[in-house]
């Protein structure tokens, strides 16, 4: 729905009008005339200017990056070199696994963290072994579940994705709804469940949120997040506005997907019990810094739980919700995703942000190669031990 003037601004204490004093021709030499490519450039960082939320996490200054990066670009600069430009941006500046740049549909400049590789392969060549999967569910892709192989009464639910494998979204939730109901069925008389979603890379919050809540020892709904977007430019804190308390559709801009950014729905940030029943025997969560998103939003709701235990590694450390732009200048070739909120998750009583950080699990644990080549899943064993314990 629209909403008019007077709900932004019981949304939001004030929106300033969106300057940048760096998009004006006119201070350029009179012999200079701004290049097709800066203006890409120059599109690109107004956007980030204006809605990316996330500087004062980062310690950014918006404004030196435009400083050091904007003379280097001239009417002889190719596109493979102003990708570079970007991505050398995108991974050494912002570091924000929800925040790229794409050029002509088939090249991304994106942050991705070094993943722990004996984690990976502890994950893909030894994992397999120590559980025994319901044969119906190991293609589901969202949900796998089973037991452990040497204990079949600890059951076991490979939590594969939250994001909808197609665009109904309503009919994917129902399926999604549907395996998560199987598995906890099938589960529900174990003496301990292991959730594994060290691979998880995340999706969206309801699918995240309905797992949870099938955990959930709560009479009442739980708030797992605050978000906040800007009101106006600038890398300092003060260009962002109060936590969002009512829905915003966003700013109006025919360049964004949907025709808005930066819009916020605060009621989706709360878990509520779900299913018919609630398993509240010990929960081990296992994590890895492959965890990310969706997963990292689940990791959180579930730490809020005493009967569950988180193990492994910390997780990603990507919160912030994303809008895809594609930018006017450069003839359609340069898109941007560029993250909108500003996050905070509830963790031990107070609200904090995780950004770029992540969350750590309750017991850290990194598998060193002999581990690994031994065949061993030590992140599954120290699950184990806490679950008999």
């Amino acid at each position: 729905m629209k909403f008019i003037l007077k709900s932004i601004l019981l949304l939001f204490l004030t929106i300033k009008v969106v300057t940048s004093c760096s998009n004006d021709n006119d201070s350029l030499p009179n012999n200079q005339t701004t290049t097709e490519q800066q203006k890409v450039f120059q599109e690109f960082w107004d956007i980030y200017d204006r809605h990316y939320p996330l500087f004062h996490r980062k310690n950014i200054n918006w404004q030196n990056i435009y400083d050091t990066y904007y003379p280097q670009i001239s009417s002889n600069t190719t596109d493979s070199q102003l990708f570079s430009i970007f991505n050398t941006i995108m991974s050494d500046v912002i570091k924000d696994g929800h925040t790229d740049v794409i050029l002509n549909n088939n090249q991304e400049a994106i942050y991705e963290p070094p993943f722990n590789q004996e984690i990976k392969n502890m994950v893909q060549n030894n994992t397999p072994n120590k559980v025994t999967l319901v044969t119906s569910s190991i293609d589901n892709p969202y949900i796998s579940y089973g037991t452990l192989t040497n204990n079949s009464s600890i059951g076991y639910i490979q939590s594969k994705q939250f994001e909808p494998i197609n665009d109904n979204f309503d009919s994917e939730f129902v399926n999604f709804k549907t395996i998560v109901d199987e598995a906890l069925t099938a589960l529900q008389n174990k003496s301990g469940i292991i959730v594994d979603v060290r691979t998880n890379g995340g999706g969206q919050g309801m699918f995240a949120f309905y797992l949870a809540g099938r955990f959930f020892n709560n009479p009442t709904s739980f708030q797992v997040s605050r978000e906040r977007i800007k009101t106006t430019t600038g890398s300092t804190i003060s260009s962002l506005g109060n936590w969002a308390t009512q829905v915003f559709e966003g700013y109006p801009d025919s360049r964004a997907e949907g025709g808005y950014i930066a819009g916020v729905s605060p009621q989706d940030n709360t878990v509520t019990n779900s299913g018919n029943f609630q398993f509240t025997n010990k929960v081990a969560l296992l994590t890895s810094n492959e965890t990310g998103s969706a997963a990292e939003y689940f990791t959180a709701a579930m730490k809020s739980q005493s009967h569950v235990k988180t193990i492994g590694d910390r997780t990603f450390g990507i919160f912030a919700g994303s809008d895809i732009l594609t930018l006017t200048n450069g003839g359609g070739k340069w898109k941007t995703r560029v993250s909108v909120h500003d996050v905070e998750v509830l963790y031990n009583g107070s609200f904090q942000s995780f950004e770029g950080i992540g969350i750590t699990p309750d017991e850290q644990i990194l598998p060193t190669s002999t581990q690994v080549s031994s065949g061993d899943d030590v992140h599954i064993t120290a699950a184990i031990n806490y679950i008999i314990n």
